[in-house]
C-alpha cells in the first residue's frame, strides 16, 4: 500500500510532528523516532524552512530560526533512520530550496503548513513532483482553502489531503470547532484529518471517532525546553499514551453493520431469559400466564412466544423449573 492509499483507507495515520524540537541534535530527533514507534505512529514530520528566506534578517527571531534549521545532510540520514523503524519521513517545504532537497531524497510524502496555504507557486511546484502531500488549513477561510486545493490539483495530481487546524499555540479546546473537520471531508473527495495543537490527547481521539484519517500532532522530549515548538508539545508518556487509545478508538468504532461476536453469542445462553414453568402441571393441562416464568437460563422458549403458548394443552407431565418447550405440545 502506498503513503496515499494508507491515508484514504489504512489505520489512522498518526503522524509524530518532531519538527524544530530536535534542536539541532541528530540524535534527539532519532530519540523522538523511538517515541513514534512506541506510540505506533506512522510517521515522523520536521520542519525544512531557511532562516533567511522565512524572515527579515531584522526579525527578533531570525538568530534561533537560524540555528533550528535543518542542515541539507540529515535528509537522507534521517528518511533512513525512520525507515529502519518502520516510519515514513517527510517534511514541511517553506522554499523551493527545501523542497528541492527534499526531492533529491525522492520524499514519498510532503507537508504543506498553515502558514504557506497561499503560497500557491509553491503548492503547484509541490504537487508537480507526483506524490501525495498534506495541507493544514490553519488560519484560512473557504477561499484560501478551495485555492489551495485547485492551485495543488490543477496540474493532475489528486493525491491531497487536508487537515482542520486552528493556528493558536496552544489552541484552546473551546476553539477546536472539530466537527469542521467533517465539514470539510463533505466538501473535498479528500482524505481528512487533524492538526492538533492542544496540550491535550483528547481532542485527537475524539477527531479519530469523528472520521479523522490523519492525526498531527507534536512531540517533545521535555516541553520546558527552549524553542517555539517545545511548549505546546506533547511529552513522551503523553504522546505513547495519545497513541495507544488512538488505535483502541479505531479498533473500536468498527463496522456499520451490526456484528454480533462469538463472545455475545456464547453469553446469550447465559443471560437471556426463556419460558420455564412455574409450578408442576400434569398432562392435558391448559396453559395460564400464571403457570410461567420467564428466568435464566436461555434454554426454553424466547419468551416472545409467551402469549403464543397461553392456551395450549401439554401433551406431558413437566416439573416446576422445567424449560417450556415445543415438544410439550406434541401429541
Amino acid at each position: 500500500m502506498n503513503v496515499f492509499d494508507s491515508l484514504k483507507a489504512g489505520p489512522v495515520f498518526l503522524i509524530a510532528e518532531i519538527g524544530s524540537n530536535h534542536d539541532g541534535d541528530f540524535d534527539q530527533a532519532l530519540r523522538m523516532m523511538d517515541i513514534a514507534v512506541e506510540a505506533k505512529a506512522s510517521a515522523v514530520k520536521f520542519q525544512s524552512f531557511l532562516a533567511d528566506h522565512l524572515v527579515l534578517p531584522t526579525d527578533p527571531n531570525h538568530a534561533m530560526l537560524k540555528q533550528l534549521e535543518l542542515p541539507r545532510d540529515w535528509y537522507a540520514k534521517l528518511k533512513e533512520a525512520a525507515s529502519e523503524r518502520g516510519l515514513v519521513f517527510f517534511s514541511t517545504a517553506s522554499n523551493t530550496i527545501t523542497l528541492g532537497w527534499m526531492r533529491e531524497i525522492d520524499c514519498e510524502l510532503y507537508k504543506i503548513a498553515s502558514p504557506n496555504l497561499t503560497h500557491l507557486p509553491l503548492i503547484r511546484e509541490t504537487a508537480a513532483l507526483g506524490k501525495p502531500a498534506i495541507m493544514s488549513t490553519g488560519m484560512a477561510g473557504w477561499r484560501e482553502i478551495d485555492m489551495a486545493v485547485r492551485a495543488f490539483t490543477e496540474g493532475g495530481n489528486h493525491q491531497a489531503a487536508l487537515l482542520h487546524c486552528v493556528s493558536e499555540y496552544p489552541a484552546q479546546p473551546a476553539n477546536i470547532n472539530l466537527r469542521f473537520m467533517q465539514t470539510l471531508a463533505t466538501a473535498y473527495p479528500l482524505p481528512v484529518g487533524f492538526s492538533d495543537h492542544t496540550t491535550e490527547i483528547g481532542t485527537s481521539i475524539a477527531a479519530v471517532a469523528l472520521g479523522a484519517r490523519i492525526i498531527e500532532k507534536h512531540l517533545t522530549l521535555d516541553r520546558a525546553s527552549k524553542g517555539p515548538d517545545h511548549h505546546y508539545s506533547l511529552e513522551p508518556g503523553e504522546f505513547i499514551e495519545m497513541g495507544r487509545n488512538i488505535r483502541a478508538v479505531e479498533l473500536a468504532l468498527g463496522q456499520a453493520t451490526k456484528m454480533l461476536t462469538a463472545g455475545e453469542r456464547e453469553k446469550s445462553e447465559l443471560y437471556w431469559r426463556s419460558l420455564h414453568l412455574a409450578r408442576d402441571l400434569p398432562v392435558g393441562h391448559v396453559l395460564t400466564a400464571d403457570d410461567l416464568s420467564v428466568v435464566r437460563p436461555n434454554d426454553g422458549l424466547s419468551p416472545q412466544f409467551f402469549e403464543q403458548v397461553i392456551g395450549m394443552r401439554l401433551t406431558a407431565a413437566v416439573a416446576k423449573g422445567a424449560p417450556l418447550t415445543w415438544e410439550l405440545f406434541k401429541q
